[in-house]
């Protein structure tokens, strides 16, 4: 398997991006008409490219298609923002930024998967029509603020030295990126965020995943998304926290590539959004639908 770095601007902001390309397919399609299904991978609200670890690789070599991660702006080896986050900022890179940044890889043909901030938007962009993609799988997704949220960030707060320390191996930015996701969600109006009435919109293939152990929500982030979005299959898993892809790689990385292999197989455009759901799994859903 090869990778490729690079970097992109969007509205001014350098945004770096990286490329794993299994080695039977050599370079990727150019171009929306022939080009091959791509996976696109949207990180948490502290995250980046490096902190999937070993899952865009993984995803790469098992699924056989290029994966693709790019760091939003403030976050990993992309520039700063110019100006400070606003409650609307999942909305902001949904509408604006996602599709830009697909146009400018040539990815014509997305399969979108986001952990929690980088889920709500991979999510939006579906609902709202900004980007088509062949399916969406979140992992901790939010879509409305539940108050363990709030409650955990507000914990983490209270160590952000450690925090920062830490981040600062992923980030050229780390006192800026926490800082700013901080104050965001720590927003007294921000609590009012809720994407819950647009996810009826969705008519793609939908995975839901999220541990049993999660700090920032509660397994109602999960019904919420099989009760509104036909065709969707969600997941709890077992002995797992918010960074479901470090606590349970093996089980996260099984879910995803049979959800991927068949949004890349499935017909375009699809009977209805169950189509590549409904042939990834025989089992059903741990959980009320």
């Amino acid at each position: 398997m090869s990778t490729e770095d690079g970097r992109i601007a969007v509205d001014g902001v350098g945004i770096a991006w990286r490329r794993f390309t299994p080695p039977e397919h050599g370079s990727p399609a150019r171009g929306p008409a022939g080009e091959r299904p791509t996976v696109v991978m949207l990180h948490e609200g502290l995250g980046s490219i490096t902190q999937w670890r070993d899952l865009p690789g993984v995803l790469a070599q098992r699924c056989g298609l290029d994966v693709v991660a790019y760091d939003r702006g403030g976050y990993g080896r992309s520039d700063p923002l110019p100006q400070t986050y606003t409650d609307g900022f999942m909305e902001h890179e949904a509408a604006d930024v996602l599709p830009a940044v697909l146009e400018q890889l040539g990815v014509g043909r997305p399969i979108l998967i986001g952990h929690s901030d980088g889920a709500s938007i991979a999510l939006l962009a579906a609902a709202t029509g900004s980007v088509s993609p062949l399916g969406v799988a979140v992992i901790a997704p939010h879509t409305f603020i539940e108050d363990v949220c709030i409650e955990g960030i507000r914990a983490i707060d209270g160590q952000r030295e450690r925090v920062i320390s830490g981040l600062a191996r992923h980030h050229d930015h780390p006192r800026l990126a926490f800082e700013r996701w901080r104050d965001t969600w720590l927003t007294p109006r921000f609590s009012l965020w809720d994407m819950r009435p647009l996810l009826e919109r969705i008519d793609c293939a939908v995975l839901v995943l999220q541990g049993d152990g999660d700090q920032y929500a509660t397994d109602a982030q999960v019904w919420t998304i099989t009760e509104r979005v036909s065709g969707a299959d969600g997941y709890l898993l077992a002995d797992c926290g918010h960074v479901a892809h470090r606590d349970q790689p093996e089980a996260v990385a099984g879910y995803l590539v049979e959800f991927v292999s068949a949004c890349a197989t499935a017909p375009r455009p699809p009977d209805s959004a169950s189509s590549a759901s409904a042939a990834m799994r025989s089992g059903s859903s741990n959980g009320p639908k």
